[in-house]
């Protein structure tokens, strides 16, 4: 049987959480990571992170992510679709971040950092299987590529994953 062991540890006011930690919950992407790493402080809705269940203003590089869904114009982008391997860290802010973005934020603050290799790629791969009447088999695979220089930089990735579960069924 494969678990995931979580730290419940307080979260700052401000936090840096590098891809190393997220990596440990055996998630490919940023947004089902964080709610693994620390359930106690991340959920998710519609692949957008929440903090402490309220609507966070997300950040990459410090700069307004650019998403145009409703979502997306509150604050919220869908991290279930970007890949870990993209960063470099993923600072948080706990409190609002109405000081400096309004009320865009009245969960806190994501700020993905991106990583600026300039060459270079990284390959991964995670299996799971637990057994038992709602056993399941995962299997998450990512690749990563990058090239570049001082003044452009092209970066090409793919993630795929697969779930095969039996899951309980209730009333008959």
């Amino acid at each position: 049987m494969v678990g995931v062991l979580s730290l419940c540890l307080p979260i700052a006011a401000q936090e840096t959480i590098t891809p190393d930690e997220l990596r440990i919950t055996g998630e490919v992407n940023t947004a089902p990571a964080l709610t693994l790493y620390r359930p106690d402080v991340f959920s998710t809705v519609d692949g957008s992170t929440l903090i402490h269940s309220l609507p966070v203003l997300t950040l990459l590089d410090g700069r307004r992510f650019p998403i145009s869904s409703a979502l997306g114009r509150m604050g919220m982008a869908p991290f279930d679709i970007f890949p870990i391997a993209f960063l470099s860290a993923v600072e948080v802010q706990k409190v609002s971040a109405s000081p400096a973005y309004g009320s865009d934020g009245p969960g806190g603050l994501l700020n993905l950092r991106l990583n600026r290799m300039q060459t270079g790629g990284e390959v991964g791969f995670f299996y799971g299987r637990s057994d038992g009447k709602y056993g399941r088999e995962d299997m998450s695979a990512y690749i990563i590529g990058t090239v570049g220089n001082d003044k452009f930089q092209i970066t090409a990735g793919a993630a795929y994953e697969e779930s095969d579960g039996r899951l309980p069924r209730f009333g008959r």
